[in-house]
């Protein structure tokens, strides 16, 4: 067991069997990514039996003053009894992710036992600890907050952030058959709106639309309140871009006039719907653009090409609902500085 501040001290298919959970934003190439940013100084509490990766916990310090995305702010994740004001981007140790909203645990099942886990929590608690550093666990899914409980006693404060929405089992010839009636009937009135919208609609890569559709998702994006420059859309997904491991696609579709993108993230056996771009006032017409962007051509896309899975985010969870999409909630965790120091001294 030891820190390091390289993942690539680690076996990278080692690295990424740990836990796939939370797809391409935890995988071993998203995060050496993570280690070129700036904002953050990065660690890695790593423990090996013999020649086998048993865990690989990134851990990340920030060295600015305002959180760079304020959804890992604590403090705005609706703790009780103010038990995030306390953690600042300075004081605060992040526990697996960084960016992204998702955050997977690499930590094998052998290793996720509660003494075996408790002795992990301790060396990061530790790290922590010198600096009087809290522990924050951003955007984990359930099966890591409860080993997290079950290591610590129950002291990790934890607020729900969301839900990720999911399609399984597309490459399944019958999947849409064993759907639900409602969802079966849902999805064939949908096909009926688009083909009443007279669309056309295609395929591209992002160099190929980035310098009108990142002006698109950034106006799309102020619309729901989230204002930024088109300059970082397309930072974002340049980003995304040059990742060895991942490819991205856009889908496009016009239609009455009106123009949208659907940005998508291929990684390993699935699909993540990732940015939407989509101009006008609303309409029967844009419905349809923004039903056959977000849904039905990624879902064409993946069973043509016998893709399993697909995200679907955590927003608009009505419409993805009546179309198949199960839910998975993602968890804000807190162990507080005086908590850490005293898992630090093994007495917590």
């Amino acid at each position: 067991m030891g820190f390091t501040s390289d993942i690539a001290d680690f076996d990278r298919k080692q690295f990424d069997a740990l836990d796939t959970k939370a797809g391409a934003a935890s995988s071993f190439s998203r995060l050496r990514q993570h280690e070129q940013d700036g904002r953050w100084i990065t660690r890695y509490l790593g423990w090996r039996d013999g020649d086998v990766l048993k865990a690989a916990i990134p851990l990340y310090r920030g060295r600015m003053r305002t959180w760079a995305d304020p959804s890992y702010d604590p403090g705005s994740w609706g703790l009780p009894d103010g038990v995030g004001e306390e953690c600042s981007p300075r004081n605060s140790l992040l526990v697996g992710g960084c960016l992204d909203r998702r955050t997977g645990f690499h930590v094998d099942a052998d290793a996720r036992t509660p003494e075996r886990l408790r002795r992990l929590l301790v060396e990061a608690a530790g790290l922590a600890a010198d600096e009087d550093r809290c522990l924050l666990f951003p955007y984990l899914y359930g099966d890591a907050r409860s080993a997290l409980d079950a290591a610590t006693g129950d002291r990790v404060v934890w607020s729900e952030l969301g839900r990720e929405a999911h399609l399984f089992g597309l490459a399944d010839p019958g999947w849409e058959a064993g759907l639900a009636s409602k969802v079966r009937y849902r999805l064939r009135r949908d096909q009926r709106t688009i083909a009443d919208a007279a669309m056309t609609a295609g395929e591209a890569t992002w160099d190929e639309v980035g310098d009108w559709a990142s002006q698109l998702i950034a106006d799309h994006n102020a619309a729901k309140g989230q204002q930024e420059l088109p300059e970082f859309v397309g930072f974002r997904l340049s980003t995304w871009q040059e990742n060895p491991d991942i490819d991205v696609l856009v889908f496009t579709a016009e239609a009455a006039g009106l123009r949208g993108v659907q940005t998508v993230l291929l990684w390993g056996d699935e699909l993540e719907v990732y940015e939407i771009g989509l101009a006008g006032e609303e309409s029967d017409e844009r419905f349809a653009l923004y039903l056959n962007l977000l849904l039905h051509l990624p879902i064409r896309y993946a069973r043509a090409r016998g893709i399993d899975h697909i995200r679907l985010g955590s927003k608009a969870e009505t419409a993805k609902a009546r179309r198949g999409g199960v839910f998975e909630p993602l968890y804000g965790g807190v162990l507080g500085r005086a908590e850490t120091r005293r898992l630090a001294r093994g007495e917590a």
